[in-house]
C-alpha cells in the first residue's frame, strides 16, 4: 500500500483531526513524508482539511475511497471491495477475478472511470470519469437452477431503494433491467454468468450497475439526449457523495439478495414498473411484437394478453388501453 493511501485510511477511519506527528508515529514516517502524502490526496480529488497546530481531517467528497464505503457498510456485511481508476469495463474485470477464484465471498469491482462499458445487446455504456458509479459483484452460483430474471429485478428494486432512502426520489423501472427518474434512464443493470469449463454448470454471476450520478447530459451524443437522464440536481442539492451511495446501495443489494430467489419483491417491482393493462411494443432479437402487458410473473417475466411469457426484450413503446 502507498504511503498517500495508509494516510487516507487513517484519516477516513478517524473522527477527529490527526496531527501529522501523529500520523507520522503510526505509521512510522518522517512528519516530510505525512506532508507530502496529504498533497497528493489533494491533488487526486480528497478532501482533506487543515488547522495550524491540530492536524488534519478527511472530508467525504466524490472521490472514490474505498475505506469510506467499507466504514459505511452494514456490520454483518462480509465481502471483499476492489476500487480502480479506470477499467474497459467492470463487468469484464468482474468476470476476469472470477475465472482466477474459488471464493464464496462476494467480490465488488468500482471503476471511476470505464473507457469499453457496455449494457445489453453490447450496446456501448458512456462511463466518463469522476462522475459515474460503475460497479460489479461477482457472486458464487449456488442453485443449479439460477434465475437470472429474478436477480436483475431484484437488482432493480435494490437501485429503487437506494434512491428512495437516499435522494426521496419515486424512481420507476422501464422493464426489465433499466431505471428511470423523471421519465428518463439513470440506471442500466446488466447480469452476466461465468460457466465452469469442466462441469458446463454455472459457477458464478456477475451483477454490473451502472449508474449517472453527477454526469452532464451534454456528455452523451445528441441523439441520446432525450432518453438519458441525471441525478446531478438532487445529488448536488442533498450534498450525496458517490461513496455514501454506493455503501447504500450495496446494504441494500445484499438485503434482498439474501432471499431474493423467493420472489418476495416482486409485488414492490410490480409497482415500479408501470406497464400492467398497457399496449406496448417490444423489440426482440427476432423482430417486434405488439400486445398487452396482463402482469409480471413471479420471475420477472412479462405475461401477455395473447399467451406468451417474455424473459427478455426491449420495450420500446408503451400505449394506454
Amino acid at each position: 500500500m502507498k504511503t498517500s493511501e495508509r494516510v487516507l485510511e487513517l484519516l477516513t477511519r478517524s473522527e477527529t483531526y490527526l496531527s501529522g506527528q501523529e500520523l507520522a508515529d503510526r505509521l512510522q514516517l518522517t512528519r516530510a513524508a505525512i506532508w507530502k502524502a496529504i498533497e497528493q490526496l489533494r491533488k487526486a480529488g480528497y478532501q482533506i482539511d487543515s488547522k495550524p497546530h491540530v492536524g488534519y481531517r478527511y472530508t467525504d467528497s466524490d472521490t472514490l475511497n474505498q475505506t469510506a464505503i467499507l466504514q459505511a457498510l452494514s456490520l454483518d456485511l462480509d465481502l471483499e471491495l476492489q476500487v480502480f481508476d479506470s477499467l474497459p469495463s467492470t463487468n469484464l474485470k468482474a468476470k476476469e477475478l472470477g475465472l482466477n477464484t474459488t471464493s464464496q465471498t462476494p467480490l465488488v469491482v468500482i471503476a471511476d472511470h470505464q473507457t469499453a462499458g457496455y449494457g445489453r445487446y453490447h450496446r456501448d455504456f458512456i462511463s466518463p470519469k469522476n462522475t459515474g458509479i460503475y460497479l460489479s459483484i461477482l457472486l458464487a452460483n449456488k442453485s443449479p437452477d439460477f434465475d437470472p430474471g429474478l436477480l436483475t429485478t431484484a437488482t432493480a428494486i435494490a437501485v429503487t431503494r437506494t434512491l428512495e432512502k437516499t435522494l426521496a426520489l419515486k424512481p420507476t423501472i422501464k422493464w426489465v433491467n433499466d431505471v428511470l427518474v423523471d421519465d428518463k434512464k439513470i440506471c442500466g443493470i446488466l447480469t452476466e454468468g461465468i460457466t465452469d469449463l469442466e462441469t458446463q454448470s454455472l459457477s458464478q454471476v456477475v451483477v454490473g450497475t451502472g449508474l449517472n450520478f453527477l454526469t452532464e447530459i451534454s456528455t452523451f451524443p445528441p441523439e441520446l439526449q432525450a432518453r438519458v437522464g441525471t441525478l446531478a440536481p438532487y445529488v448536488k442539492k442533498n450534498r450525496l457523495s458517490r461513496n455514501r451511495f454506493i455503501a447504500t446501495y450495496l446494504n441494500e443489494f445484499f438485503k434482498i439478495y439474501q432471499n431474493y430467489t423467493t420472489g418476495s419483491f416482486m409485488d414492490e417491482y410490480r409497482a415500479h414498473c408501470d406497464l400492467i393493462g398497457k399496449h406496448v411494443t417490444i423489440q426482440r432479437p427476432t423482430g417486434t411484437l405488439e400486445a398487452q402487458v396482463i402482469d409480471i410473473n413471479g420471475h420477472g417475466a412479462l405475461v401477455l394478453e395473447n399467451g406468451k411469457v417474455l424473459n427478455s426484450g426491449e420495450v420500446i413503446k408503451v400505449r394506454k388501453v
